[in-house]
C-alpha cells in the first residue's frame, strides 16, 4: 500500500454562510460530475479520512496549488 501525505488549513467552506473553520478542508478537484456540480475532496482534523463527494460549484471551497 501506497500512502500519501496530504495537508492542508481546515479552512472550511462557503455555502451561503461560513461553515467548520478549523475543522476540515474542502477542496475543488478539477473533474466535474455533472453540469452544475465538481467533485471536492474533505480532510478533517481529527482523523486521516479523505473523503469524495459531489457539490455544487456555487460553493466556496478551497483550491490546493501544487507544483510539478
Amino acid at each position: 500500500m501506497q500512502w500519501l501525505l496530504i495537508s492542508a488549513l481546515p479552512a472550511g467552506n462557503y455555502n451561503g454562510s461560513y461553515n467548520n473553520f478549523g475543522n476540515n478542508a474542502n477542496l475543488w478537484s478539477a473533474t466535474e460530475n455533472s453540469s452544475t456540480n465538481a467533485y471536492n475532496r474533505k480532510l478533517n482534523y481529527n482523523n486521516a479520512n479523505v473523503n469524495r463527494s459531489g457539490a455544487n460549484e456555487d460553493y466556496g471551497y478551497s483550491v490546493r496549488c501544487l507544483r510539478d
